[in-house]
């Protein structure tokens, strides 16, 4: 029996395309991004700092290896569903979060859809990969784990 492992090879790709996706995406939107939050380029250049990157380098190891977890628990077995998952985690726990935040803020509903967007974009193309690039170990004779299901751990207990 083969039983389905990380591949941390495809996680490391997703890690750096988590960084990449929305680098090309706010350089198409920077502008109208810069409008809608009230920024200049002189503030952000006078704040900017290491901090921002490393909070956000740690955020896509810790997303991309939450969101492997996850395939591996499903579990999801190509690269189609692998797409379809990611977008609808990047959608519903991201987009649908920015807008009902940026809403009770006052905030343009725009600015949801730009920063959403780079994070549903970001998981749909991890989900691609993780889901197509999988990895399995064979397990040894006599060792294959059987999936309980809840109620059947339940009434066991």
């Amino acid at each position: 029996m083969k039983r389905l492992k990380f591949n941390h090879l495809a996680i490391w790709v997703s890690i750096i395309l988590s960084q990449a996706i929305p680098l090309a995406w706010y350089a198409i939107f920077e502008g109208r991004w810069m409008t809608l939050n009230n920024l200049t380029a002189e503030y952000v250049d006078a704040n900017q700092s290491s901090w921002l990157f490393v909070t956000s380098i740690l955020g896509g190891v810790l997303s991309m290896y939450v969101l492997a977890w996850i395939f591996k628990r499903l579990p999801i077995e190509s690269g189609r569903a692998g797409l379809l998952t990611g977008l609808i985690i990047g959608a519903t726990f991201n987009m649908v979060s920015l807008i009902t935040i940026n809403m009770f803020s006052f905030r343009p509903i725009e600015l949801a859809f730009i920063d959403g967007g780079a994070n549903v974009l970001v998981f749909a193309v991890a989900g691609l990969i993780l889901g197509a690039w999988r990895k399995y170990e064979t397990m040894p004779q006599g060792t294959e784990e059987r999936q309980v299901s809840y109620r059947e751990k339940t009434e066991i207990s």
